[in-house]
């Protein structure tokens, strides 16, 4: 079984000016995974990051994301190891908290909460799938451009369901990233 299909994954994330890479966690604390910033360093400090990888070993990569260039809202692409369709996200239309919608291969998955605070709920056709909140890492941590987000998964899910919502929520730091860089 793959480490990143453990029920809890901590995403501690280091930010620069033209990176946004994560550690992935196990509860123990344990590294299982990595997340490293694609596309060209120019285009990175012009537009900021719109491609992330999820790797389970030094090379072993698992998914990528892709933001996708579009007017309106906002769109993601999360591919396989192989490059293939995964699934697509598109941000929805709310007020007072943010909705994206998650197709799964034709599944529909609905993200609702709050970007700004990160704290999100994954519900699908058999209710809640996933949780996802920022944690506290500390001032030091704060300053240096690291956050920590916490991803609880229920048991139940298939190893499809599992990737995208990892994807998923690579996705809403993207736009949250962008909404920022926007204001």
């Amino acid at each position: 079984m793959s480490s990143l299909m453990n029920d809890v994954l901590v995403f501690q994330q280091t930010t620069n000016f033209v990176r946004n890479d994560f550690a992935i966690m196990d509860d123990q604390g344990r590294q299982v995974g990595h997340v490293e910033t694609g596309g060209s360093t120019l285009g990175r400090m012009l537009v900021g990051s719109r491609e992330l990888t999820v790797f389970e070993g030094p090379e072993r990569p698992v998914i990528r994301v892709k933001d996708t260039y579009s007017f309106g809202r906002e769109r993601m692409e999360i591919l396989d190891a192989g490059g293939g369709h995964l699934a697509s996200l598109v941000k929805r239309l709310a007020l007072f908290k943010t909705r994206i919608a998650l197709d799964l291969q034709g599944e529909e998955l609905e993200l609702t909460g709050d970007i700004w605070g990160f704290e999100f709920q994954v519900n699908g056709q058999g209710g809640a799938m996933a949780w996802v909140s920022r944690e506290w890492s500390g001032v030091g941590n704060a300053f240096f451009g690291k956050s920590t987000y916490v991803l609880r998964l229920a048991e139940h899910l298939t190893a499809p369901q599992r990737l995208a919502i990892i994807g998923a929520v690579l996705s809403l730091d993207l736009i949250r990233e962008k909404q920022k860089r926007n204001s």
